[in-house]
């Protein structure tokens, strides 16, 4: 007798980005990959730095973010190059979150936070997760550098 093995669940399919989305991504992923060689920034010195230039643009805030995200998160952020059909968790959680922001959806907004970082980075990351999207950056922008005071 032979025995039957059950059939292999499959992850459920993901909703394709829609094109706003995937620029927005692909927008980070690019930030992301430029940032990786750069100082970590320290979050609150990052958010007053930046609190200081209200001229600042939507790239800012979004190198701003990713530069002091891993530090909070405790663990190396996931992000895949620009163009790459797969999301990874981290790229999900981003997209909820400025989506979110977008939607002035707070009660999201804190859910998603508290689901991921400590108590005290919340309120600064949720200050430039909604920076970041009143100045919504545009895929091809200029690529800001925030320099840390202790570089000046």
């Amino acid at each position: 007798m032979q025995a039957t093995l059950p059939a292999l669940r499959t992850a459920p399919a993901t909703p394709p980005l829609s094109p706003a989305e995937a620029a927005r991504l692909n927008a980070l992923r690019r930030l992301f990959q430029l940032s990786r060689a750069r100082a970590r920034l320290d979050l609150f010195e990052a958010c007053a730095m930046l609190a200081a230039q209200p001229q600042r643009s939507g790239p800012a805030f979004a190198e701003a973010l990713l530069r002091t995200l891993e530090a909070n998160l405790g663990r190396a952020l996931v992000l895949y190059r620009p163009g790459e059909a797969l999301l990874s968790f981290d790229e999900r959680w981003l997209l909820a979150l400025l989506a979110a922001a977008l939607r002035a959806d707070g009660a999201s907004m804190a859910f998603l936070l508290a689901s991921r970082l400590p108590r005290h980075a919340r309120r600064q990351t949720g200050w430039l997760i909604a920076r970041l999207a009143e100045t919504a950056p545009l895929p091809d922008s200029p690529q800001p550098e925030i320099r840390s005071q202790a570089s000046f």
